[in-house]
């Protein structure tokens, strides 16, 4: 990394940490509350999404070949003796 790019790290770093230890007296603490849950729901949105493109395989763009073959919804009759 170069030398600008660190004390940017560091610069931001350590906003966050004075942002943090003074959060309590900046902020109330209903809005804290509320700002905890919307953490929490951003961080399990998060989760989910990295858990659902992590279980996908790499899909290449089709051109104009041959179209996709839909599966049909509607089961097949199947004819009984």
């Amino acid at each position: 990394m170069s030398d600008s790019a660190l004390s940017a790290t560091k610069v931001c770093s350590d906003a966050a940490r004075l942002l943090a230890s003074s959060f309590s007296e900046i902020v109330p603490p209903e809005a804290q509350l509320h700002l905890l849950n919307a953490q929490r729901e951003l961080l399990l949105a998060i989760a989910v999404i990295v858990e659902h493109n992590s279980g996908r395989s790499p899909q290449r763009p089709r051109g104009r070949g041959a179209p996709a073959k839909r599966a049909s919804r509607r089961p097949k009759r199947v004819e009984l003796d």
